[in-house]
């Protein structure tokens, strides 16, 4: 893969249904799960997105950081965020996403080559839109949104024709169990994803 590919992760809001933790520094299988998913990303280039500069500053350590343009505005912010900071295309992974797939952000950036965006939607409709791929043209959409204070990220897509919607089941060609789609925002869902490390 060429080194050109970026990922930006989203080191994202504070865990409130875990008690205010750091959701990317929570240890699965002895490990901070952002340190799993740079591993996991490591044959792309990567730019973790902070809410602040006093998150910035937890995770500088990991590898380069940039901080919300759109402050306390969540994820939608952090998309805009990379798209204005690095100006190409690139694969948006959440940091609690301690599971996901090389294979699908390779994919999905392949996918998003003539459109806005390429979003993984689950058959009842629900999209993934923090493993996804945007492009640069996006970009505008999501600002006016943010500055109508809007936060969800579905905003984005609002009356932007090119936007790929990629049903999760193509996924399972590279990720079986669709466990990429794994998020830690509870204890119970932290349960699971040590039982899924231990297994693997």
């Amino acid at each position: 893969m060429s080194s050109s590919v970026w990922a930006a992760i989203l080191a994202g809001g504070t865990g409130r249904r875990l008690g205010g933790v750091e959701k990317g520094l929570i240890k699965i299988g002895g490990r901070e799960i952002i340190s799993i998913i740079l591993e996991s990303l490591k044959d792309f280039q990567t730019v973790i997105v902070c809410r602040d500069s006093n998150q910035a500053e937890l995770y500088s350590v990991y590898g380069d950081v940039i901080t919300d343009i759109f402050k306390e505005m969540g994820p939608l912010a952090g998309i805009h965020s990379a798209l204005e900071h690095l100006g190409e295309r690139l694969v948006i992974v959440s940091t609690d996403m301690p599971f996901v797939s090389p294979d699908i952000c390779r994919f999905l950036y392949e996918e998003s080559v003539d459109c806005s965006a390429a979003v993984p939607v689950w058959s009842d409709g629900k999209f993934e839109p923090t493993l996804a791929a945007y492009t640069p043209e996006i970009r505008v959409n999501i600002e006016k949104c943010l500055r109508r204070g809007e936060k969800k990220v579905i905003c984005a897509f609002k009356g932007v024709e090119k936007v790929k919607y990629i049903p999760v089941e193509v996924l399972r060609k590279f990720d079986p169990g669709l466990i990429s789609f794994t998020n830690i925002n509870t204890p119970s869902d932290l349960k699971k994803a040590e039982k899924i490390i231990n297994s693997m």
